[in-house]
């Protein structure tokens, strides 16, 4: 009974330890790969200013682009701006596991800092400055 628990136990830990890899980072500054983790990312690279992620997940929803926006993104210019902006983000791209879903978010200007004011409608500020991407594309930046 023992090794047939522990055949079970084993099988079932597996998913889960694939779920907890680390991304591939291309082209990625370590600051920035610190930043990233614990995002369910697949993937990450950075290319002349645009950020491409994969993520792990199904499908990438518009509220969970928003908060990882907010969390995963700009959360780290309001805590350290002078390494944020040796990043040099012009767009930040979020697609799911096929690659055919997702999100892209304008990052160029003032717009991290702005969202880290008080009083500030977070959600709608990122909406106005977010794309939908499908069939694996993200529309041209505006």
């Amino acid at each position: 009974m023992k090794p047939f628990l522990s055949a079970l136990l084993l099988a079932a830990c597996a998913p889960l330890a694939l779920a907890q890899q680390p991304p591939t980072f291309t082209d990625v500054p370590p600051s920035l790969q610190k930043a990233l983790q614990g995002h369910g990312l697949r993937s990450a690279q950075l290319d002349g200013g645009t950020l491409r992620l994969v993520s792990g997940k199904p499908q990438v929803s518009e509220l969970a682009f928003a908060s990882f926006v907010f969390h995963g993104i700009c959360a780290h210019q309001w805590r350290q701006p002078a390494e944020f902006a040796r990043w040099q983000l012009a767009r930040v791209q979020l697609l799911d596991a096929s690659g055919q879903q997702g999100y892209a978010f304008d990052a160029r200007g003032d717009v991290c800092q702005r969202l880290g004011e008080r009083a500030q409608n977070y959600h709608a500020l990122i909406q106005r400055h977010t794309q939908a991407c499908a069939a694996g594309a993200c529309p041209a930046q505006p």
